[in-house]
């Protein structure tokens, strides 16, 4: 049995409306257009357009996997406003008006998942730089997370670039997947250096930059934009994180499958109190696992790069005759 996607955990996270609308009247430029990009979401178009409207996390992920499939994943390039200070909300507030740049940084270390919430983000500080690394918090098909992933770095540079006039150039965005062939329509639309095969995906700026003195320092609107970010950071955690957590920890195993004592293990948390949990919001380890390699499975069978011994290694069974099985219960028998 497969988890029900009325169970999916990204149906409780909140995710801001804006992007959404702006991606759709960039791209549904037709009713064919438009009903391929909605295909699949949750999307209620008339709530969509009253003020305050909010989507769910896994109406922007799915609207990204459409328009992926449609367009590219250089679409992001194609509508750079969306990302812009504008977009941002009390994020771009609160980093703005923090006193110091590295004060900033740590804004969007601790928020920026309000804005973004596809993403995890882990400040990392060496001798010479501070480090923004990021990571899927969710499952993203592979082009898309680097197309969201594109959006992401537009949207962070874009609200340092008013701090750092002028010295935009000293900070660097890191790719951890090859150079792409639109490399050069990505230069273009940033205004620090971009890298890629890089070992992580991060935003890094030198600490001499951290201790630079916001222009636009201000403690009281600093103080009223930090609370409607922790508002809406709690509004986040009070949805299923324990489903999300365990999504991600079962998306990067490869070969060796996650066994439900590991899981719990991981999760800081006995066997029986994890599929309790789990038991309590509909599901339970096993639909969420064999949903995840269905998933897996579809990507791998799309992309058509892998025989079937190595899509079977890859997710962890123990032969490709018992991988065909799983694909004809998953896909019909046109895949088995």
């Amino acid at each position: 049995m497969i988890l029900d996607s009325r169970q999916d955990p990204k149906k409780l996270i909140p995710a801001p409306a804006g992007y959404v609308r702006f991606v759709l009247k960039r791209f549904g430029t037709t009713d064919a257009l438009r009903a391929g990009l909605v295909a699949g979401t949750d999307i209620d178009e008339e709530r969509l357009n009253r003020p305050g409207a909010e989507v769910t996390l896994f109406t922007f992920v799915t609207l990204s996997e459409n328009l992926t499939r449609q367009v590219g994943e250089a679409w992001p390039l194609d509508c750079l406003p969306a990302w812009g200070t504008a977009m941002q909300g009390a994020l771009e507030a609160a980093v703005r008006s923090a006193p110091t740049v590295g004060e900033g940084l740590d804004v969007i270390g601790r928020f920026g998942h309000v804005r973004a919430p596809f993403l995890r983000i882990e400040p990392k500080r060496d001798a010479g730089a501070l480090r923004l690394a990021c990571e899927g918090a969710v499952q993203i098909e592979p082009a898309t997370w680097r197309a969201l992933s594109l959006a992401a770095m537009l949207g962070v540079t874009s609200m340092l670039a008013p701090l750092l006039e002028g010295r935009m150039s000293e900070v660097e965005v890191r790719y951890p997947w090859p150079q792409p062939g639109y490399v050069s329509r990505i230069r273009d639309a940033f205004t620090t250096d971009v890298r890629f095969s890089q070992p992580e995906f991060c935003l890094s700026v030198p600490v001499a930059l951290c201790g630079e003195i916001s222009p636009f320092a201000d403690p009281g609107l600093h103080a009223v934009a930090l609370a409607e970010l922790q508002s809406a950071a709690r509004r986040i955690r009070a949805s299923n994180q324990l489903l999300l957590k365990l999504q991600s920890l079962m998306a990067r195993q490869r070969r060796t499958r996650l066994s439900e004592d590991d899981a719990a293990r991981e999760l800081g948390l006995s066997r029986r109190t994890l599929v309790r949990r789990l038991s309590a919001s509909g599901t339970s380890f096993r639909q969420m696992l064999d949903a995840e390699l269905k998933a897996r499975a579809r990507a791998m069978l799309d992309e058509g790069s892998l025989s079937r011994t190595q899509m079977a290694d890859d997710l962890g069974f123990e032969d490709p005759t018992s991988f065909s099985r799983a694909c004809r219960r998953w896909f019909g028998d046109d895949h088995g």
